[in-house]
């Protein structure tokens, strides 16, 4: 298993783009947490994140939960979610990003067993970040047990071979 470390990418602090990508990943993390609160309003009307998406017109501006496995239930996403960008606060004030963990966390603990949603989640992102994903090999498959993500501390194994 290979860690991921912070970028050592001295220059990446002091580019001017640098602060234009923060933005946009700090407005997508508050896109992420909207749409967390508008799941989990309508949770009670709809079995899966599919379902919600498709027919719940509070959920049209949040082109994530398209791209997501539509078979999670509504509490699955929102508990996949908030693990997988509750680093990014910390991480956007650092000095340096550490861009691989900015989007492996996305990548698996949202995409596990997705390849096609993660490839399409990169591209979205890429449109304001073009470094997104970058480093990152295939997603992994589904892990049994997800809680142990919950515990990481700004220094993620990566799993995948």
């Amino acid at each position: 298993m290979s860690e991921i470390e912070r970028d050592n990418d001295e220059g990446q602090k002091h580019a001017p783009q640098d602060a234009v990508e923060r933005r946009a990943l700090l407005l997508h993390l508050g896109d992420v947490v909207e749409s967390i609160g508008c799941v989990l309003k309508c949770a009670d009307r709809h079995k899966t994140i599919g379902e919600a998406a498709a027919s719940d017109d509070s959920l049209a501006g949040f082109p994530l939960l398209n791209l997501i496995a539509p078979d999670l239930t509504p509490h699955d996403f929102a508990a996949r979610a908030a693990t997988a960008y509750f680093l990014w606060t910390k991480e956007l004030l650092e000095a340096t990003l550490n861009r691989k963990l900015l989007a492996y966390t996305a990548q698996h603990d949202l995409f596990a067993g997705n390849q096609a949603g993660w490839d399409a989640y990169v591209e979205m992102m890429r449109v304001e970040v073009p470094w997104f994903g970058e480093g990152l090999g295939p997603v992994s498959e589904v892990q049994v047990e997800r809680e142990a993500t919950a515990t990481r501390s700004g220094r993620v194994s990566d799993t995948s071979d």
